[in-house]
């Protein structure tokens, strides 16, 4: 019988407090390779500390981080962007000075070895709909514009894993469609830790779904099942947004 695949990312009983408050308390999770593993729960439940705490920016207080077997709590995000664990933020991050090509170069000279090829970025560029807007500056773009040259600097590291923390907030209607056909095409490169309130994205893009409350995992699963779980609708569900 042939070994299971070691996971993209495990995480084991992951905890953080601030002050007299668990922001988590022993969440563990497995995401395993060419999956998506989305998260949800109540705002304030613990889901961007996870982010944190996983990408290098939140050192917790206890726990495992496992990247392809490889123990990665503690390193700085320069350090696993380097080992190919990437994230986004809530609010978008660009340099908003430099033009979008300025900004591809400056996300890819992380790995110290000049960033990609001009066909690589090329294709990026192409795909993510920029090449028309490579000597424009990024500080001029539309939101839905950031949000896809983050996503290029972010594939501009050739990562294993994209961690996105809230990827379609502030887009309208129609630009979540397109984000979610992004997104839905971006899993055939890496996979994808999503972290949404539109349920939408989640249904449409997550193997499996964690919810958080109060910094405690209660529901682990399909989209599906745990859509139809009594205390994720009570919990989260009956006032989430779709």
């Amino acid at each position: 019988m042939p070994a299971a695949p070691v996971p993209l990312l495990k995480v084991r009983a992951l905890s953080k407090r601030f002050g007299g408050v668990h922001a988590l308390r022993d969440v563990s999770l497995i995401l395993e390779p060419g999956r998506t593993l989305g998260m949800i729960g109540p705002n304030g439940s613990g889901k961007t500390t996870f982010v944190n705490a996983v990408s290098g920016n939140l050192r917790p207080d206890s726990g495992q981080i496992l990247l392809e077997g490889q123990e990665v709590g503690g390193l700085t995000p320069h350090r696993l962007a380097a080992l190919g664990l990437v994230r986004t933020y809530q609010a978008v991050r660009v340099f908003a000075g430099l033009s979008v090509a300025e900004n591809i170069r400056a996300a890819a000279l992380l790995l110290g070895a000049g960033g990609l090829s001009p066909e690589e970025r090329g294709e990026l560029t192409h795909w993510l709909q920029l090449e028309h807007l490579l000597q424009r500056r990024a500080g001029a773009l539309t939101l839905f514009e950031q949000r896809r040259l983050e996503l290029v600097m972010r594939l501009a590291l050739r990562p294993r894993l994209v961690m996105l923390d809230e990827p379609v907030g502030g887009l309208s209607s129609s630009e979540v469609s397109q984000m979610i056909r992004l997104l839905a095409e971006l899993k055939t490169r890496c996979g994808l830790f999503v972290i949404e309130h539109t349920m939408r994205v989640i249904r449409e893009l997550a193997d499996r779904v964690v919810v958080l409350v109060a910094g405690e995992k209660i529901a682990d699963g399909p989209p599906e099942q745990i859509m139809r779980e009594r205390r994720v609708i009570d919990e989260y569900l009956g006032n989430a947004h779709a």
